[in-house]
């Protein structure tokens, strides 16, 4: 449970991170498509270091005024997407085919085709992760509705498949997109490159600024997304001092803590690129294998050894749920080995993937802390709530007219009789309650 725990935990930290520096990214395109110079690691890796500082502002406020937010970066979200791609479709100057977009293949690994088909699904598992970031707010959320979970995926699904045609279709020639920019041939950002090919520089610099505006809300949210997750952990014990990490501020109701936590792991790591631009490349790109392992293990244990005690709550997938969990776990444990192989032939130790290197350090460290320390006191997940069934409706009778207080939940006595639930509850006081319910 430590280890899903901490797994959990440094996915979205490292996606974090992963945003501040697209971020930087993204502004360093938008000066580049202006003439200017390139900006330097330091001066990137201070804008990834405010803008991160910036999201855990934000998410100090009360969880109902960053719900404004979120809503209008839905919206722009999804119009914004729409734009870029009507834009791309209708001014790019030449398009390529159907056959190229379907059926071509580029290859410069140089590693044999069939090896190539495994590690090309690595580019998009991280599409297909993070659509369990809204479970984490659910204990914020009155009524949460199952749907939400639907529209999720349904939404993503759509609008990234018609965003990812858009950018292919706009592309004529991949062979010489790619060779002319990669490493020092172009910009570091090939979607602000694929702008650039299709319409003029300042279409491009219009359509990179959209980029920008939906890359800091997507981070925000992810702040967001990883406290509550750090305060869940601080809330059963997990980190060490986790009495001040959960620590919550009465006036906004948000783990304020928690929130800056988050903004010092990011910082450290984002300060990693003055080290070593690969070391933090390869930290961030483990990032997908956090989500997959974190996904595996409960799907996993959920169609095996909780098969039969698991009790479904209000979102389930029915009848469906085993076979659906059975095809999941074979999946996410296929992709998971997958993402360990190296991408590049000859591998060297700049090309290598460090992936086991950092996800054995994450497991090495869960498990010492265990043995060590939280075997010692962690007894699992704390609950929010002492009884998360709704209470069944209750006629009070009383041998008196003297109004008195209802007791606790937890302090009421039930049983089953005839058929029916009677629940009775005892003062010390000569006067007695009887609660019956039906």
């Amino acid at each position: 449970m430590n280890l899903l725990k901490y797994i959990s935990h440094c996915k979205y930290v490292e996606g974090n991170a992963a945003f501040s520096s697209g971020f930087a990214t993204l502004i360093n395109a938008a000066i580049v498509l202006q003439g200017y110079d390139s900006l330097n690691t330091r001066t990137q890796v201070g804008i990834g270091i405010g803008i991160t500082f910036l999201w855990a502002v934000q998410n100090a406020l009360r969880i109902d005024q960053q719900g404004w937010l979120n809503n209008f970066a839905a919206f722009l979200q999804f119009g914004s997407t729409i734009v870029i791609v009507i834009v791309l479709l209708v001014m790019a100057p030449e398009r390529a085919t159907a056959h190229n977009v379907f059926t071509s293949t580029y290859n410069s690994t140089g590693f044999p085709f069939p090896y190539v088909c495994f590690i090309g699904i690595l580019s998009t598992l991280f599409s297909f992760s993070g659509y369990e970031a809204g479970a984490h707010m659910a204990e914020e959320t009155r009524d949460a509705g199952r749907a939400g979970i639907v529209g999720t995926c349904v939404c993503s699904a759509i609008t990234g498949t018609v965003y990812l045609l858009a950018l292919l279709f706009a592309i004529p020639n991949v062979t010489s997109f790619v060779e002319n920019n990669s490493g020092i041939n172009g910009t570091e950002d090939l979607a602000v490159a694929t702008y650039r090919l299709a319409v003029p520089l300042r279409g491009a610099l219009a359509l990179t600024i959209l980029l920008i505006i939906n890359m800091y809300f997507a981070g925000m949210s992810a702040i967001t997304t990883t406290s509550r997750i750090g305060f869940a952990m601080a809330r059963d014990g997990v980190f060490p001092f986790s009495i001040y990490l959960r620590w919550i501020f009465k006036p906004t109701k948000t783990p304020i803590a928690n929130v800056f936590f988050v903004f010092i792991l990011d910082s450290l790591l984002l300060l990693l690129q003055l080290a070593s631009t690969t070391a933090f490349t390869n930290m961030i790109a483990i990032t997908a294998l956090g989500f997959q392992i974190s996904y595996f293990i409960p799907i996993f244990f959920r169609c095996t050894a909780a098969r039969r005690t698991f009790v479904p709550r209000e979102f389930n997938l029915g009848r469906f749920g085993l076979p659906i969990a059975i095809i999941t776990s074979i999946w996410l444990f296929i992709t998971s080995i997958i993402m360990f192989f190296p991408a590049e032939y000859p591998v060297t130790k700049d090309n290598m993937n460090y992936a086991v290197v950092i996800v054995g350090g994450i497991a090495v460290f869960a498990t010492v802390y265990w043995i060590v320390s939280a075997r010692h006191w962690f007894v699992g997940p704390k609950r929010t709530t002492k009884n998360p069934f709704q209470l069944l409706p209750v006629y009070i009778t009383s041998t008196s007219d003297t109004k008195k207080t209802l007791p606790s939940p937890g302090a009421i006595h039930s049983s089953f009789k005839d058929g029916k639930l009677k629940v009775t509850q005892k003062y010390a006081h000569p006067t007695s309650y009887n609660a019956v319910g039906y």
